[in-house]
């Protein structure tokens, strides 16, 4: 991964102009639901199944090369040139690979793993809970997320985010991922409404944002690690329960 940017010292606090919206669309990984938390008690869980420390003593050089070779793949996966099956099964095995366990059975058993794991983690970042409650007294809630659909029912399900949420709607729904217009066109379809009437809150600017962008859709940054943008006039909250006051 490149260098981490500078962090910014202050937030943008320009208000939107709340009273044109019906919908909020919510991200959900490293929005709402710590996916960096979650995923590494999903992947200690593995490594400890796998006996991989017989292989790769410091689970922490371990972790660092699985999420560089998740990253690549993800990537790879936007751009259609692996398919969703290739993901699952690769990301383990080339990351186990790379420490000398070269077996392929077990890349994939891993990989399945993964999905299950991951699903029953309940890790929420500060107020999510309590925020999301908040706003769907006064907008109708909708997550719109990259993730894979069976994954990411169970982690609204066994998040207790279920009550707060009108639509969950994954790129496996739409058949593409943030940041293409079509994903947030099959949203509007979806949901019945139109860019105007929608705002979007999410913390990959690349995704999210640039999402937002295309589609027509105003936005808000969630960056909690108060992260330097090159995006100009984005209105940023580094904590959910800004967003009360906000919106």
């Amino acid at each position: 991964m490149s260098e981490e940017p500078d962090k910014i010292k202050t937030i943008d606090t320009k208000q939107p102009k709340h009273s044109t919206y019906k919908h909020l669309l919510f991200d959900l990984d490293r929005t709402l639901w710590d996916f960096d938390a979650n995923s590494k008690e999903a992947i200690v869980e593995i490594y400890d199944h796998f006996q991989l420390y017989y292989y790769i003593r410091n689970f922490e050089v371990f972790l660092a090369k699985y999420r560089t070779i998740n990253e690549r793949l993800w990537l790879a996966y936007r751009n259609r040139e692996v398919t969703k099956q290739e993901l699952v099964d690769q990301r383990f095995y080339l990351a186990f690979r790379s420490f000398g366990y070269d077996t392929i059975e077990a890349g994939r058993e891993a990989g399945q793993m993964y999905l299950e794991l991951s699903a029953r983690k309940t890790h929420l970042f500060p107020g999510a809970k309590e925020t999301l409650a908040y706003l769907a007294d006064h907008y109708a809630i909708h997550i719109l997320t990259n993730g894979f659909k069976a994954v990411q029912e169970g982690k609204v399900e066994n998040c207790g985010l279920t009550p707060y949420v009108t639509n969950l709607i994954t790129s496996d729904d739409a058949g593409f991922q943030k940041p293409d217009k079509r994903i947030f066109d099959y949203a509007f379809e979806i949901i019945g409404t139109s860019p105007k009437e929608c705002l979007m809150i999410g913390d990959d600017e690349k995704t999210d944002i640039k999402g937002a962008q295309n589609a027509g859709v105003d936005y808000i940054w969630f960056n909690p690690k108060k992260y330097a943008s090159a995006i100009e006039n984005r209105l940023t909250v580094s904590e959910l329960s800004e967003l009360v006051q906000l919106l």
